[in-house]
Parts: structure tokens; C-alpha cells; sequence
């Protein structure tokens, strides 16, 4: 008889070094790029859709796993993880061996790749197609590699509010439009400072360990206090952008504007809860870590609401 309670362990294992809920992310903003594409006229076969979501999530998977297995080091010493920071602890506790982590990272870059080359082939036969995907492969694969190593080096945050704002959007629009138009950009600025604001908070738990194995981000570089101010001020502009995108666009009915209010109210109660220091407390930390990822998602979700209603003419 098989072992059911060892299968459980492995796959909710799998679940949480996969970080599965965390891939929409990434998925989102494509989706976004799809719909402002369609919007725009352009239509695609529907292989090349799952194509690129699955290159998405492969990118995405490689930098998780490729990221638990560099930074073991930090989340075995890290007493102030939360739910949204210190690696997801699978490897930690030891539920499966650490040279999983590795090959998964490398699996997920070969078929990232092959996929890449794949689309290019068959569907958009452009140097710019390997170029947004080699841009992704890249900057994933080094995320936390050598000899790079951008989240030890103060320019992670960067890569991620790029690689999960302007990339994602452009690539889905790209991929079926065959052009880039200034739309991409103005779309990409709330989502990218927003996802920019999500990885900021979620260093606040891990200062001291990243402090003890030199990994020099953003916040281990100038401190809680500096980096508070950021996520402010970014808090800000992310709220201006939104609601400047929102009217740019303009064709939508009353409801969809008050429907982005969730995510300005949470964006409100984030901007408060770091002036008021609560990043002190670790159960406050981690609420403000959830709603920032829940500022990200809403943000994007709104946008493409908005797309999508502009696509069907319920906006007009």
C-alpha cells in the first residue's frame, strides 16, 4: 500500500517551495498585456496564450527554487520570518532534500528556454520576442546566482518592480500585437512600484540574517528607517499613477471607479500603518507584508477589469 501520509507531506512540500499562490504575480500583469493587446485589435492562436504563461510560471519557479537554494544559508539563521518572507522553509526543516530545490531551478530554465525559442519559431519570429524572454530567463537566473546576485546588491527591488511590472505586460502585448505602444508603459508604472513595495516590505523581517550572510539589499544598506520613508513615498506615487491610468483611459462605468477604491483604502491603511511604525511588531509587519501583496494584485486586477470592459464596450 502506498505511504499517503508521505505523498501528502512531499506535494504540500512541492506547494509551498513552489510558492504557487505567489505565481500570480507574475501572471496577472501578462493577462493585463493580453487584454490591452486585444483592446487594441490584435488577436492570437491560443497555443501561443499557454505558451507564454507557462514560460511565465517556468521563469518564476526557476527563480524561486534557484533562490531557496542560495539563501539557505540566511533562512536557517532567520528567527523573524513571516509568511510572506524567509524563503518558504521547506528545505529548512528538511522536508526534502536541498539538491531538489537546485534541479527544479535548472529544469525550469531549460524549459523556459525551449519554450522561448519555440514561440519565436512558430510564432513571432522577431529578435524582440528573445529579447523580452532573455531579459526574464536573465535577470531571474541571476536573481540570487553568482556571480551577479542582484538581491545581494541593492538592485533586486529594481529587477522585481521591472521584471513584474513594465516585462509581464509588454510581453503579453507584444506576443500578439507584434509592436510596443506607450499604453505598456503607462500601465506598468502603479503595477511595478506596487510589486517594487511588496519585495521592499517583505526585507523588513529578514534585515538581521541578510545582514549576517552579506546580503546587501535595500534595506540592510540604509535601514528600516530610510527604506519606511521609500515605501511612503512610493505608497504615494502608486495611488497618484493608478488613478491618473484610471482616467487616461477613462472608458469605464461609475462602478469600476469605486471598485478601485479597495485598493487605494488598503494602500491608505499600509502608508499609515509604516508612518506609524508598526513594522516594529512582527504580527503588524506581516499584516502590512500581506496587504501590500493584496495593493499589487487589486491594482492589476482593476486595470485589466478596465481593459477588458473597454474591450467588450461595457465602458463606453
Amino acid at each position: 500500500m502506498p505511504d499517503h501520509t508521505n505523498l501528502n507531506q512531499y506535494l504540500g512540500a512541492w506547494w509551498k517551495l513552489s510558492r504557487v499562490p505567489f505565481l500570480s504575480v507574475g501572471i496577472l500583469p501578462l493577462i493585463l498585456g493580453f487584454v490591452l493587446a486585444w483592446q487594441s485589435g490584435y488577436q492570437g492562436p491560443p497555443g501561443l496564450y499557454l505558451l507564454a504563461t507557462a514560460g511565465v510560471i517556468l521563469i518564476m519557479w526557476m527563480t524561486y527554487y534557484l533562490g531557496e537554494w542560495n539563501d539557505l544559508k540566511g533562512d536557517r539563521i532567520n528567527r523573524e520570518h513571516n509568511l510572506f518572507s524567509g524563503g518558504s522553509r521547506v528545505l529548512v526543516e528538511g522536508v526534502i532534500p536541498r539538491w531538489t530545490a537546485l534541479l527544479l531551478g535548472y529544469v525550469c530554465l531549460v524549459g523556459a528556454i525551449l519554450i522561448g525559442l519555440y514561440i519565436y519559431s512558430r510564432y513571432r519570429s522577431e529578435m524582440t520576442t528573445l529579447l523580452l524572454g532573455g531579459i526574464g530567463i536573465f535577470s531571474g537566473f541571476f536573481y540570487s546566482n553568482r556571480p551577479f546576485q542582484w538581491a545581494y546588491r541593492g538592485l533586486g527591488e529594481i529587477l522585481i518592480g521591472f521584471c513584474y511590472g513594465w516585462l509581464p505586460i509588454a510581453t503579453g502585448f507584444y506576443l500578439v500585437a507584434g509592436f510596443l505602444n506607450h499604453q505598456v508603459f503607462l500601465l506598468s508604472v502603479p503595477v511595478g512600484l506596487s510589486v517594487f513595495n511588496v519585495i521592499l516590505i517583505n526585507e523588513f523581517p529578514d534585515e538581521e540574517a541578510d545582514r549576517a550572510v552579506g546580503k546587501r539589499n535595500l534595506v540592510v544598506r540604509f535601514g528600516k528607517e530610510r527604506m519606511a520613508d521609500l515605501y511612503m513615498g512610493l505608497s504615494i506615487l502608486i495611488g497618484l499613477s493608478f488613478i491618473k491610468v484610471l482616467l487616461i483611459f477613462g472608458q469605464a462605468p461609475f462602478w469600476l471607479f469605486a471598485l478601485a477604491g479597495i485598493p487605494l483604502f488598503f494602500l491608505l491603511g499600509n502608508l499609515l500603518g509604516v508612518w506609524q511604525e508598526r513594522y516594529r511588531e512582527a504580527k503588524r509587519l506581516e499584516h502590512l507584508c500581506r496587504n501590500t501583496l493584496f495593493v499589487n494584485l487589486s491594482v492589476t486586477m482593476t486595470l485589466t477589469i478596465q481593459q477588458t470592459l473597454i474591450l467588450t464596450g461595457a465602458g463606453r
